[in-house]
């Protein structure tokens, strides 16, 4: 993309990338296929130890700063500017904008209907071709996003599978970009609260679902040992 370049976050690709460059990003990517993925700590400090992972992150074509880690990163390592994107709300924006067709999918089958139908009301101007909860078998949710033939598919089923089925659904398609989401559909549902401003603003995002759902401190033990590697990093290079 015009303007931006992939630097390296302990060896992890990344975009120095603000929300503003996102429609540059899909206004000259719409007639390709590929998928977006977001960077982040976990993601960065896997990279070089796990081959699934790392050639999904080296084959897609926007790995986005998503977290403290790859903002943090990228300022210490490279002094770039960049920011936690919020993809799937930007994604719906500009689809909305552009009034692009798209394909939504995952969550469970109550919190999928209830997100789509909030989707349809606050961006009417979308193009839903289909939609299909994240219970649905991978086979088939392939076939149908293949018939329909959408500019952007959304991915709610939460890392690292939705990464995988990126992976997987993009060489079926023709063209269309598929955009990782998470628990996006859980939050425009209702069903999951997003950090306030202050939390975002401050690096604190990962404390503030950490509360939210306790159940992933696991996930969390990664971060000492991350951040201790980042700074070992920028004070060598220093």
């Amino acid at each position: 993309m015009k303007n931006l370049e992939r630097y390296s976050i302990l060896g992890c690709p990344c975009f120095a990338a603000t929300e503003d460059n996102l429609e540059t990003f899909f206004s000259q990517n719409m007639k390709r296929k590929g998928y977006t993925i977001a960077i982040n700590a976990e993601k960065a400090l896997k990279y070089e130890n796990d081959d699934e992972l790392k050639n999904i992150i080296d084959n897609s074509i926007f790995p986005y700063p998503d977290g403290a880690g790859a903002v943090l990163g990228l300022k210490w390592l490279h002094n770039k500017r960049s920011e936690k994107i919020n993809m799937p709300i930007r994604t719906l924006e500009i689809s909305d904008k552009n009034e692009l067709d798209i394909f939504i999918i995952g969550a469970k089958p109550e919190v999928h209907e209830i997100g789509v139908s909030i989707i349809r009301k606050r961006y009417p101007n979308i193009n839903i071709v289909g939609h299909l909860h994240g219970y649905n078998d991978k086979n088939f949710i392939v076939e149908e996003v293949v018939k329909a033939k959408p500019s952007i598919i959304m991915i709610a089923m939460g890392s690292p599978l939705q990464e995988k089925f990126a992976f997987q659904l993009v060489e079926s398609l023709e063209y269309g970009i598929a955009v990782g989401c998470g628990g996006a559909l859980d939050i425009i549902a209702g069903k999951l609260k997003r950090a306030p401003e202050f939390w975002i603003n401050n690096n604190l995002e990962w404390l503030y679902r950490l509360i939210q759902e306790p159940w992933r401190w696991k996930r969390q033990l990664f971060l000492p040992n991350f951040f201790f590697k980042l700074l070992r990093k920028k004070f060598l290079s220093d």
